[in-house]
């Protein structure tokens, strides 16, 4: 099992198990916010309106008149010029004024088919337009009776789901109202880096101790908290603890995994109804936001309650870290491990943490 691990209580896991969560209303929400975005941002097909034809202007049709005038002047003086017969240059102007007027009747002709049919086309153009904004205009109020129909559906379904979320976490705090509370604060010195890690426990939850005494039973001695994580509305509580893998002055190994201390005392938490949680002292010196969001995702998954997991939920998650042997802690406490991550955070007090018992 590498880090971050968690344990949940057994009865904790009981009642889970007997009083599943709601369905999970944010995959609802998701879902209608996307038939909104559908409905009410439908890409409009726009009609592209006819363009006017390229037509020869009015004034520019008299050219042709006003040349005819100049060719009916022309050729009768070159044909006297050229000695013809009056009744042959009557015929060559004649000739000529029938090859203009059907030169300006086929102009004319094609200008006024032309206009007649770009009419044609914006008269069509209109009603197309107009028929398509009623139906928008229709669609629109369908889509938005159905997504009214479909909202009020939803709240009443969010509303359900509260109450019935509020109802199972009083049962939990009827529960955890079993969880064995700590005696005292111990007063052995915090490095650094708890304290850090503080500030950003601080910050996102409500109840957090740090150095919680907890009486072991039968003994004069007492397990200290690095931190306890109160879940207010359900009375859930989370031990978290940061491990390093050996002590600063003594080298010791601690927490090693082919070690038994830890699952005693994991166990002994468990029996006292607390979840406990641990990380690696480097996955809370190097990221402290990504392990409030590990915790903030064990209480959702018991809970319910995701208001602490939406403020850190564009954090990333906490990578997995392999879990040290008595051997591997050794050869860390040769090298100096901690010192590479703890050089920023005073390094004298930071490696000079006391071991919890």
């Amino acid at each position: 099992m590498n880090y971050p691990i968690v344990f949940y209580p057994k009865v904790v896991m009981q009642f889970c198990h007997q009083y599943p969560l709601p369905e999970a209303t944010s995959s609802c929400a998701t879902s209608s916010q996307l038939q909104e975005t559908q409905q009410f941002e439908q890409p409009v097909v726009l009609l592209t309106p006819p363009q006017p034809p390229v037509v020869l202007p009015v004034k520019l049709l008299w050219l042709i008149w006003v040349f005819w005038l100049y060719g009916a002047i022309v050729l009768p003086l070159l044909a006297i010029s050229w000695g013809w017969l009056w009744w042959e240059m009557l015929l060559i102007v004649a000739a000529y004024s029938c090859l203009i007027a059907a030169a300006y009747s086929y102009v004319f002709g094609c200008r006024q088919k032309l206009l007649s049919r770009y009419k044609q086309q914006v008269l069509e153009y209109n009603q197309q337009d107009m028929l398509s904004h009623q139906d928008l205009l229709s669609n629109k109020q369908q889509d938005f009776s159905s997504f009214k129909v479909e909202k009020e559906g939803l709240q009443t379904g969010l509303k359900s789901a509260q109450l019935e979320l509020d109802s199972r976490n009083r049962l939990l705090k009827d529960l955890m109202s079993l969880r064995v509370s700590s005696t005292s604060i111990s007063q052995a010195r915090q490095g650094v880096s708890e304290q850090r890690f503080l500030q950003y426990l601080q910050q996102y939850f409500e109840e957090v101790v740090q150095a919680a005494e907890f009486k072991i039973p039968s003994s004069g001695r007492s397990y200290s908290a690095d931190f306890t994580v109160i879940h207010t509305p359900s009375g859930l509580g989370i031990d978290v603890e940061i491990d390093e893998p050996y002590a600063g002055k003594s080298k010791k190994p601690t927490h090693c995994c082919d070690a038994d201390r830890d699952m005693r005392r994991n166990q002994l938490f468990l029996e006292w109804n607390w979840i406990v949680v641990r990380f690696t002292e480097k996955q809370v010196v190097q990221a402290p936001l990504s392990c409030c969001k590990f915790l903030a995702q064990a209480i959702a998954f018991v809970t319910g309650d995701r208001s602490y997991l939406k403020q850190l939920e564009t954090e990333p998650d906490l990578l997995s870290v392999k879990p040290w042997t008595t051997r591997e802690a050794r050869a860390m406490a040769k090298s100096n491990y901690r010192l590479t991550y703890l050089s920023g955070f005073g390094v004298g007090s930071a490696c000079n943490r006391v071991s919890k018992f």
